[in-house]
């Protein structure tokens, strides 16, 4: 499987070797690549902003919307809570799933 997050980490290294090359603008690029240090950045961050990242590396415009909803899936929020990359209670997620206790799974409802 594919981890989106790591392609889009990859394709902004390469964007910035690419303009520095070029002798070009790459302010926002390593803003960019600051921000991917933290790998649940997407779920934190409202659509509009996770696009212009996406553009900003490289993505193309008609794949904006099919990257975007697998960096924010629910497998990749569950894979990132069990890593303790995202808490339970972090205010700062934008985009959230329903967090199950174990408990609230074998609760006899009367």
């Amino acid at each position: 499987m594919v981890n989106e997050f790591n392609v889009i980490v990859v394709m902004n290294e390469a964007m910035i070797k690419l303009l520095k090359d070029k002798n070009a603008q790459f302010d926002n690029n390593l803003k960019i690549k600051k921000m991917l240090e933290d790998e649940a950045i997407f779920f934190k961050i409202s659509k509009s902003d996770a696009y212009q990242i996406l553009k900003n590396v490289g993505v193309k415009q008609e794949s904006l919307e099919n990257v975007y909803q697998k960096l924010i899936s629910s497998d990749v929020f569950y894979d990132l809570l069990n890593r303790g990359k995202i808490k339970e209670d972090d205010e700062n997620l934008i985009v959230k799933y329903k967090i199950y206790n174990s408990n609230d799974l074998f609760k006899r409802k009367n």
